[in-house]
Order: structure tokens, then C-alpha cells, then sequence
């Protein structure tokens, strides 16, 4: 029979393994795990967190959302402004390969008051690699990336460069058994022996089986000869089988509230409320010498899923705002998104008319053709070993 001690090593090489770190306690000689074990204080500690991982285990808690990622059913979902656009947009993505995925999109856009209206995007994925390069008109050049360290931690990279300067963020998730952490930062610098930048930390915990609180932090400073400046967040989000309610709050007063409830299986409602609690977002009245005023704005949408794959989203907010956005597959390969935005007080309005079209290479319609039918033995033959 295992000792308390035994066991205790057990639990604590489990938990490592569970976040990728199998290999660290491996690393470190027997003595020096003992001498940790026994020291006084620590005992206390480790013998605390058996106690507290036991009780988490029992409870049959699952990996949280992205603290970030609270109200995306809502924002993401939900509400058609992510999929709104002004004047026209047709995206053309052609499938070169399956395994390794390889993707090439061209995007065209006009009247979008922007000056990219030309886009060349390349993607390369694997099971544990991801990588995707951009290219538009003006010479602007994005990157991403993403590579798998292990089941639970998976490291990222953006990158920006462009005329007017270059930026980079570094981010690493860990997806543990009933947590999930997120770390960020944004152009780190070491000049002039000080720290620059952005810093910041995400962190959400299930406590039951439906509800999640989550924390973020961030620290800042924009050059070395600057201050430095921080800031947090807090926020929980409970979810049942029909409806998602949630809300964040920052330590300057923002407050952002969420709410989605599934009606039937094809039709969602939201509502969303941003609140400003200090009133120092209204750089326009603070300017001219007014007090700060509480302030807020809400949103109410719907979201209706038909049978022939069309969807329609919809909203008005509390300013007097229509919008609706509406995706319909016009061909089997081809999909056409009408959005539209009228504002009754500014007495403007939006209207964006989007085309995205997917085409393949003979190889990949034949796989995708053969995993429609019968012959899906020889699809996934192929999709193990695919020619070359």
C-alpha cells in the first residue's frame, strides 16, 4: 500500500502531466522531491492542495471558456455587428490540400472607406502547427501562428508591419481540468533597462458545474521613460441549457452585461448593455467642462437559423440604431451576406453586400465527395497518407 508521501508525489506528477509538464518532475532528482515533501511549511501547503484538487476532481468540473470569451454567444453569435460591412466584399478561398491543410484567399473590397482593398492571405495547419500569412495593397504585412506544446498549452504569435511601425504579441493558453489561463504580451521591450510594453493575465475557474468567475490583469508602460500604469477585471459567467448570462467589469468603471436565451432550436434573442459607471469616457463633454455623467448603451438582437442554411441576425440598440446582416448559400460553394445599418438620429445609413466563394483542387473535391458517400474507407485512407 502508498504511502501519504507516495501518494502525494502521484497527485502532483498527474497534475503535471495533465498541463504538459510530465517531463519536469521527472527532472528533478528524488532527494531534492523529498527534502521538498518534508520541509516544514510546504508539507502544510502540499497537503492542502491534495485536499483542494481532490475536491475538484469530485466535483466533475470542466475546462471554463477564455476569460475573454464570456460573452461571445452574444457578440459573436448573436448580434450581426461582426457581421456587418459597408460597400462590396467578395472573399475567394480556394482549398489546395487536406492534410497538411493548405488555403489560399484572395479578398476584394470596395467602398469600405478603407485603404486596403486588396488582401492575399496563405494558411498551413497541421494537428499541432498553424501558420497564416497576409499581404494587402498598401505592402501591410500580418502573420499568425500557433503550435500544440502538449494537450493542454498551445503558444501563439501575431505580428503587424506596416509604414507606420511594427507590433507583436506572444500569447500561451493552458487549458487545465477546470481552469484556464491565458498570457499576453505586447511588444516587449528590455531598452534602457526597463521593462516595456503590455502585460496581461486572463484567468477563469469553474466553481460548479455551470457557473465560471473569471480575473484579468494588465500592465502597461508605452516607453521606458513613462510611467508605468495597471489595471484589472472581474467577471462570471453562468450558463445553463437554455440561456448564458454574464458580465465583466473593469477598474475604471466599465461594465459590460451579457445575456442570450435560446428559444427554439433555430431561433437565439440576446441583449447586451455597456455601461460607463464614472462618466470619464465622454471625452466630448469632459472637454467642454461638463461633470461626469454615468452613461450606457443597450443592444437587443435575434438571431434566426432556417432550414435552406440562411440565417438571419438582427438588432436595434438603445440610440435609435437598426441593423441586420443575413448569410444565404446562393450555390453550394457560394455564399452571399446583406448587411445594413440605419441610424434614425444621424438620419445615415450603411449597407455592405458580401460574396465568399470556396473552390478545391480535384484531389480535395474527391475526398470531400468520398466522405459523402459509401467509399468512406478509401476517404480516410486518404486522409492518412495523401498524395503528394
Amino acid at each position: 500500500m502508498e504511502s501519504p508521501e507516495e501518494l502525494r508525489t502521484e497527485q502532483i506528477q498527474n497534475s503535471l502531466i495533465k498541463l504538459g509538464l510530465g517531463d519536469l518532475s521527472k527532472a528533478l532528482p528524488s532527494n531534492t522531491t523529498d527534502k521538498i515533501r518534508t520541509t516544514p511549511g510546504i508539507s502544510h501547503v502540499l497537503s492542502f492542495y491534495d485536499k483542494l484538487a481532490a475536491r475538484r476532481a469530485a466535483s466533475g468540473l470542466t475546462t471554463p471558456v477564455k476569460f475573454e470569451d464570456f460573452t461571445k454567444e452574444v457578440e459573436k453569435e448573436v448580434l450581426p455587428t461582426l457581421y456587418m460591412s459597408q460597400g462590396l466584399r467578395a472573399d475567394i478561398n480556394q482549398t489546395l490540400n487536406i492534410k497538411p491543410m493548405f488555403n489560399v484567399m484572395q479578398s476584394f473590397a470596395v467602398g469600405n472607406g478603407r485603404d486596403s482593398n486588396y488582401n492575399f492571405t496563405t494558411i498551413w495547419g497541421t494537428d499541432k502547427h498553424f501558420l497564416r500569412g497576409g499581404l494587402d495593397n498598401e505592402l501591410n504585412v500580418n502573420a499568425h501562428g500557433a503550435t500544440r506544446i502538449s494537450d493542454s498549452i498551445i503558444s501563439r504569435f501575431q505580428a503587424h508591419a506596416s509604414d507606420k511601425g511594427a507590433q507583436v504579441v506572444l500569447e500561451t493558453d493552458v487549458a487545465g481540468p477546470d481552469f484556464f489561463l491565458n498570457l499576453r504580451t505586447m511588444n516587449p521591450s528590455f531598452l534602457d533597462s526597463k521593462l516595456s510594453g503590455i502585460l496581461g493575465l486572463n484567468f477563469a475557474q469553474s466553481i460548479t458545474k455551470r457557473l465560471t468567475l473569471g480575473l484579468g490583469g494588465t500592465w502597461q508602460r508605452q516607453q521606458a521613460e513613462y510611467p508605468a500604469s495597471a489595471g484589472f477585471e472581474l467577471g462570471a459567467r453562468y450558463a445553463s441549457d437554455t440561456y448564458i448570462g454574464s458580465g465583466i467589469l473593469t477598474a475604471q468603471g466599465m461594465a459590460t452585461l451579457g445575456f442570450t436565451q435560446k428559444l427554439t432550436d433555430k431561433v437565439q434573442a440576446a441583449v447586451s448593455t455597456q455601461l460607463d459607471l464614472t462618466g470619464m469616457s465622454n471625452m466630448a463633454a469632459l472637454m467642454a467642462g461638463e461633470p461626469p455623467t454615468p452613461s450606457g448603451t443597450t443592444v437587443a438582437g435575434v438571431k434566426v437559423d432556417f432550414p435552406d442554411q440562411s440565417t438571419i441576425r438582427a438588432q436595434i440598440d438603445s440610440t435609435g440604431k437598426l441593423g441586420f446582416a443575413v448569410d444565404r448559400f446562393v450555390a453550394p460553394t457560394v455564399k452571399m451576406t446583406i448587411s445594413s445599418e440605419l441610424d434614425q438620429v444621424k438620419s445615415t445609413c450603411k449597407i455592405g453586400l458580401g460574396l465568399q466563394i470556396e473552390s478545391q483542387s480535384q484531389s480535395v473535391a474527391e475526398t470531400m465527395m468520398k466522405l459523402q458517400t459509401a467509399d468512406r474507407d478509401e476517404a480516410r485512407k486518404f486522409m492518412a497518407d495523401p498524395p503528394q
